[in-house]
C-alpha cells in the first residue's frame, strides 16, 4: 500500500437511520420500529473514512458547528483514524443532520436539516494550508460545497492551488439537482470544478447528463472528459461506465445482498483512489470501486464499508 495521505475536502454532518418494518396496507401504522441509529456521514467524511478502512493515510478538512452535533462528528472521525488537523468549529451555525428511512428493500428517504446552509458551506481559503500535509499528493473534495460562499471559492482555489503543487485532483458532483436545480450559474461553477479536476466521480442519468446536456450516459461520459481527465459514470447495480482520454468502458458490479444503499457512490470512491494509490490502472481501480461499494451495501449506515482484507476477498 501506497504511503501517500489523501487530503479530503469537505463536509460532514451526523446520519439518523431509522430502518422501516416490512407491513401490508392493512397492518397500523403505529406498529412497533427500531430505534434510530446515529452514524457519522457527509458525503466527503464517508470517503475519508472509507480511504482510512482501506489503510489510506488521510486528512479531513471542513467545518463543523461547534455544537453536541459537530463535536460527536470530530471525535468519531478521530476514532476512524482520520486526521482532524483541517477541522473548523464554527460558533453559530449548524452541523448539518440527515434523517435517513431506509425501506425494507435498502432503498433511502433522505431529509435534511437544515435545508440550506449548515456550517460546512463556511469553511474558508485562510483555514487550509496544504503544505500542513507535506505526504499527501491527491485532493479529493465534493460538489456539495460548490451550492454557497464562501466554501464555492474556496474549494475551487483549494483545487487549483493542488494541481499547482502537482497533486491529483477528484470530485463527486453531488449536483442534487431534486434539491437545487441546476441554474446557469450552478452549470458554470460545476463546468470550473470539472475542469479543475483529473477525476470526476458521479450518478450518471442524475449528474453526468443533465450537466453535460447530452442525451446517452456514453455522450454524457465523453463530452465531460474532453480528452483530458477520467469521468466515472455509477451506474448502480449495473457498475460503473469510465472514460478516460484514451478509451470508454463498462465495469460491471459485484453480486451483494442489499441492506443499505446509504453511501454507495462515497464507498465506491474509496475503492477506487486507493486503488489508484496502490499503482493501479482505471479499469482495477473501477473494479476496487465496484467491489467496495457492493461489501458497503450489505451493511448498515453509510459508513459500512470494508477493511482491505475484507476488499481482497472479494476481489479475489
Amino acid at each position: 500500500m501506497a504511503n501517500s495521505r489523501v487530503v479530503v475536502l469537505g463536509d460532514a454532518n451526523v446520519d439518523m437511520r431509522v430502518q422501516l418494518p416490512q407491513r401490508t396496507k392493512n397492518e397500523a401504522l403505529d406498529q412497533q420500529y427500531p430505534a434510530p441509529e446515529l452514524h457519522g456521514g457527509g458525503t466527503s467524511a464517508n470517503v475519508a473514512v472509507g480511504l482510512a478502512r482501506l489503510g489510506v493515510p488521510v486528512s479531513f478538512v471542513g467545518a463543523i458547528g461547534a455544537d453536541n452535533y459537530g463535536r460527536w462528528v470530530r471525535d468519531d472521525l478521530v476514532n476512524e483514524n482520520v486526521d482532524v488537523l483541517g477541522v473548523r468549529m464554527i460558533e453559530d451555525e449548524f452541523t448539518v443532520m440527515v434523517m435517513a428511512l431506509i425501506q425494507p428493500d435498502g432503498e433511502r428517504l433522505i431529509y435534511v436539516w437544515p435545508p440550506k446552509g449548515g456550517a460546512h458551506l463556511h469553511i474558508r481559503e485562510e483555514d487550509i494550508n496544504l503544505s500542513d500535509w507535506p505526504e499527501a499528493h491527491w485532493l479529493h473534495t465534493s460538489g456539495i460545497l460548490l451550492r454557497g460562499n464562501p466554501a464555492r471559492e474556496t474549494i475551487l482555489n483549494t483545487m487549483a492551488q493542488a494541481r499547482q503543487l502537482g497533486w491529483k485532483v477528484s470530485i463527486d458532483l453531488n449536483l442534487r439537482t431534486e434539491s437545487w436545480g441546476l441554474d446557469d450559474e450552478a452549470r458554470q461553477t460545476f463546468q470550473q470544478a470539472i475542469e479543475l479536476s483529473d477525476v470526476v466521480f458521479g450518478n450518471a442519468e442524475e449528474e453526468l447528463m443533465p450537466l453535460s446536456g447530452e442525451a446517452t450516459i456514453k455522450n454524457a461520459a465523453q463530452a465531460l472528459c474532453n480528452n483530458q481527465r477520467t469521468i466515472i459514470a455509477r451506474l448502480g447495480e449495473e457498475g460503473a461506465l469510465v472514460c478516460t482520454p484514451d478509451k470508454i468502458f463498462h465495469s460491471p458490479a459485484f453480486d451483494a445482498e442489499i441492506v443499505d444503499t446509504i453511501g454507495a457512490g462515497d464507498a465506491f470512491n474509496a475503492g477506487f483512489i486507493t486503488a489508484q494509490l496502490s499503482g493501479h490502472d482505471n479499469v482495477e481501480a473501477t473494479r476496487w470501486g465496484n467491489a467496495v461499494a457492493a461489501l458497503k451495501i450489505e451493511r448498515p449506515g453509510a459508513r459500512g464499508g470494508p477493511n482491505l482484507e475484507a476488499l481482497r476477498r472479494k476481489l479475489s
